[in-house]
């Protein structure tokens, strides 16, 4: 026995519903980019140490980094290899040796939090990222040599006709570079790296 119209009809309006739904449901998947700093000197003595960069996704919540609206955010690469490979470049552009070697110094990368909000008015719109990170610096011999937290807040605002993306990506980006930033300025960490004991 053939369905009726009026069924055929409700059955292809569910179907419809369920598929716009899952299609506005479905997380937005954003990127987290790092561009190194330019006309970086390189660190006397820097050419004999060796490092190993460790990076951790110590997140809460490592499924998502916010919401926009009722859809969850996503990044669309790894939150601790992108803070390794920040933190490495900026090592490599400052005369260090990056190895795994069992004689190299390890630097962890902890990224502990990393989360962005999207706020909207009528007059007014903006993304909001906040980075919580620690860093230790571990001699062989399990030393731990350097150990420091930082927090970083980035906020952005929307460019006419811009990418929701780009512009949620922009803001964890910046918190990301912040945080490196904060990273590097501190003596206390170079130190950690040159001193042989």
């Amino acid at each position: 026995m053939m369905p009726s119209y009026s069924a055929r009809i409700a059955a292809l309006l569910l179907l419809m519903i369920t598929a716009v739904g899952g299609c506005v449901m479905s997380p937005l998947s954003v990127p987290i980019t790092y561009q190194p700093a330019s006309n970086v000197s390189p660190v006397p003595g820097a050419s004999s140490v060796h490092l190993h960069v460790v990076g951790e996704d110590q997140r809460a919540n490592t499924a998502t980094v916010g919401q926009y609206d009722q859809q969850n955010v996503v990044t669309s690469n790894n939150v601790g290899d992108t803070a390794r490979d920040a933190v490495q470049s900026e090592l490599r552009a400052r005369g260090f040796v990056i190895d795994n070697g069992s004689a190299s110094t390890e630097v962890h990368v902890q990224v502990e939090k990393l989360n962005g909000d999207f706020f909207s008015s009528l007059f007014y719109s903006s993304y909001t990222a906040e980075l919580s990170m620690h860093v230790e610096v571990e001699r062989p011999g399990k030393v731990i040599a350097y150990s420091q937290s930082f927090d970083e807040t980035e906020t952005t605002h929307p460019a006419v006709f811009g990418s929701v993306s780009k512009d949620f990506g922009d803001a964890l980006s910046g918190a990301l570079a912040k945080g490196v930033a904060k990273l590097f300025d501190d003596p206390a960490f170079m130190n950690a790296l040159i001193a042989k004991s």
